[in-house]
């Protein structure tokens, strides 16, 4: 690759730069198990709720960065000092979903905290010999994924041809999907209230 300066016209600059993607554009799926389905169902939250609106209610959302652990090596090269990276280390994320006026996003949550720990003895949690034991991970684990997307894809769909035939043919809009295997809610963020001023009601998971 030439390491000399490129000269570029306005146009051919403006045009590259209108194509780059944009962080509003994204969806997130949460696909419990039937564990976590039917604790949900036991607080009065329907299926369609968790499997259609849940994600719309993901206003804020990070898609998975990732890094090494490394060792330092001192003394192979004079004055240098290398590192060397031996595992690699995925980054926990957070996503923050509005509350809805029946709080069912609050509800799910902590429906789906209680397959992790659950109480046993008496329901309400009120009495003095409760106990509580964590669940079988894969009671509580399950998938869910951000797909991130341009603001063109739902127009007419991209035209490519065909070398063989020569015939032009749709294909499908570039897209990001990260899939999270056997994900659990680490912590559900405490949300303050206050008299101050009206404003969404949000929660950090």
């Amino acid at each position: 690759m030439s390491r000399i300066p490129k000269k570029y016209a306005i146009d051919d600059i403006r045009g590259r730069f209108q194509t780059v993607a944009i962080d509003n554009k994204y969806q997130a799926f949460i696909e419990p198990n039937e564990v976590v389905y039917n604790a949900a169902t036991k607080v009065g939250i329907s299926r369609r709720f968790i499997d259609e609106d849940l994600g719309l209610y993901t206003i804020d959302a990070v898609l998975p960065g990732s890094s090494f652990a490394d060792i330092e090596v001192v003394g192979d090269r004079q004055g240098i000092t290398e590192r060397m990276p031996y595992s690699r280390i995925y980054d926990d994320v957070t996503f923050t979903f509005l509350v809805d006026r029946n709080y069912n996003v609050l509800k799910f949550f902590e429906s789906w905290l209680k397959t992790v720990n659950p109480l046993f003895g008496e329901s309400s949690g009120e009495a003095d010999n409760n106990i509580s034991a964590l669940n079988y991970p894969k009671d509580y684990k399950c998938k869910m994924s951000i797909v991130k997307y341009n603001k063109d894809y739902f127009n007419q769909p991209v035209i490519t041809p065909i070398s063989q035939t020569g015939s032009p043919v749709p294909t499908k809009k570039p897209i990001l999907c990260y899939t999270f295997l056997k994900a659990w809610p680490l912590s559900v963020a405490s949300i303050p209230v206050n008299y101050e001023g009206g404003s969404t009601l949000k929660v950090n998971v």
